[in-house]
């Protein structure tokens, strides 16, 4: 999937600004460690001790990162 592919597949409220939050972490050199910290923090939600059911949303949200991650890499193959 192409970076502009993914950035749309995001929420509306991050497009309200001047800068979507995405660019700036790119453009900062930020992005991947962003991103895995995302990743972290659904992934972390949904351990077993804190809740006894696996959140759709979350998982859905970290195939959303884990996309970008994906068009990030290729794009700086």
């Amino acid at each position: 999937m192409k970076w502009e592919e993914v950035k749309n597949l995001g929420s509306a409220h991050y497009k309200s600004g001047l800068v979507e939050p995405l660019d700036l972490y790119k453009s900062g050199n930020m992005l991947q460690d962003w991103v895995i910290g995302e990743i972290m923090q659904h992934a972390y939600r949904n351990r077993t001790q804190l809740c006894k059911k696996i959140s759709i949303q979350d998982m859905e949200k970290i195939k959303h990162f884990a996309e970008i991650l994906i068009s990030f890499a290729e794009e700086n193959i």
